[in-house]
């Protein structure tokens, strides 16, 4: 069965889960690249889970990438991943896989499922027609900090959300009814907005089902089948690959088919699922000249884009705020262009020249027009979840950071690893 699995680019995990006696609540932690542009944030959770173990101890939130502290930061994820696994915190369970069901406060919930995907069947090479594909492009500039720290650390946590196109809900909902009688692994109240979470062992002896219904899928997919596609994480994924390469050079073939690292722990999610929420992810430009946003739709008309005044509710309006200022445009193309490509495009030439100035990535709304008196922000229209795979099938991979699953809060949190050495 674990054959099977390989070739369709799966393998189960020996997963390893706190012990009962750790409180979710100050375990998990929302995903790294989340509140990049807000330490106080990180602050604040750093205080909540002071001497408790916790995986904030195991990760680099992303705000601390430019910080001085940074080596010391990721010697002492290290330091806490063996503390962690010598002191008994961490216990690992038999080959398998993870069922699970994150529930937000908002009441809706996102099933997945905890697998590992192999690094062989993936690249971010822009039109790579493989099994597992890149969604978004990826910045090779955010991959060195990532591998500084996968390149030691005895375990991965991954944040990583990959996607499935199952509109018959064939592969994760069938499982709920086969976990129905089990005892859950973990379940608990989760902090700092992230809901509750509650998970289900499936041992590998266990999951014939599942490997139908994986199989079918693939089979399903013609003869460049895309069975899996990035949804959240792309950059940890494309770190986890680049330190595989670095691995199997030391490898043998027949080494190299089983070692940990050449496959990264993730949790698939349907794309159908109801529960999963897509959202742009917005842009904002940190300057302090007031003029910044006449400047990117002037740009944005120099490259042929015709822009009107509108409202709110216009289907596919751009909004922006600055300060006080707010409103938004209606940006009209002639041609196939993204409107994000041409909106990233601007924002690069006013970077080019306007001098201490930078562009950030915001997961949420509500955080960006927070950061209004620091610059610019441009909010996207709602992203469809639904023309993802025909879009990356046909075309290749969106621009960067074009899409997330869900606002900050519902991100992946930090609750299982695995060894990778």
């Amino acid at each position: 069965m674990k054959d099977a699995y390989f070739n369709l680019g799966i393998s189960p995990v020996k997963a390893l889960i706190p012990n009962k006696s750790i409180p979710l609540s100050t375990w998990c932690t929302i995903a790294c690249d989340q509140y990049t542009s807000d330490c106080g944030y990180w602050a604040q959770v750093d205080a909540a889970v002071g001497e408790n173990p916790s995986t904030l101890r195991m990760i680099l939130p992303e705000c601390y990438l430019e910080c001085p502290s940074k080596n010391d930061r990721i010697a002492a994820i290290g330091t806490a991943m063996e503390d962690y696994l010598t002191k008994g915190i961490l216990n690992e369970l038999p080959e398998g896989f993870i069922l699970l069901k994150r529930t937000f406060k908002e009441g809706h919930s996102r099933n997945g499922l905890i697998l590992a995907l192999d690094l062989e069947r993936y690249s971010y090479a822009p039109g790579a027609k493989t099994l597992i594909r890149c969604t978004e492009g990826t910045i090779e500039s955010r991959i060195p900090p990532r591998l500084a720290i996968r390149k030691d650390a005895p375990l991965e946590l991954p944040h990583i959300l990959v996607l499935i196109n199952d509109a018959g809900h064939t592969v994760i909902e069938p499982l709920f009814e086969q976990a129905a009688n089990r005892t859950p692994i973990y379940e608990g109240e989760l902090s700092y907005d992230m809901g509750s979470i509650v998970g289900y062992h499936i041992p590998l002896c266990e999951s014939g089902e599942l490997l139908k219904a994986f199989t079918a899928l693939y089979d399903a997919g013609g003869e460049d089948p895309m069975l899996f596609a990035m949804g959240d994480g792309n950059h940890s994924f494309a770190t986890a690959k680049a330190h595989w390469e670095m691995v199997k050079k030391d490898l043998t073939p027949e080494e190299q088919r089983s070692h940990p690292a050449r496959f990264a722990m993730c949790e698939v999610v349907n794309l159908h699922n109801e529960g999963l929420l897509s959202e742009s992810i917005h842009r904002f430009l940190f300057t302090p000249h007031k003029d910044a946003a006449d400047f990117i739709f002037d740009h944005m008309t120099y490259m042929g884009a015709t822009i009107s005044v509108c409202g709110p509710n216009t289907p596919g309006a751009l909004g922006y705020q600055m300060d006080g200022i707010a409103g938004y445009v209606k940006v009209t193309l002639d041609d196939d262009r993204l409107l994000l490509s041409l909106l990233d495009d601007a924002i690069a030439a006013y970077i080019s020249v306007h001098d201490g100035t930078w562009v950030d990535y915001i997961h949420g709304e509500k955080e960006t027009r927070a950061l209004s008196q620091r610059g610019v922000g441009f909010i996207l229209p709602p992203f469809d979840k639904s023309s993802l795979f025909p879009y990356v099938m046909k075309n290749g991979p969106l621009p960067r950071k074009t899409f997330s699953l869900g606002e900050a809060n519902d991100k992946r949190c930090y609750l299982e690893a695995r060894r990778i050495k």
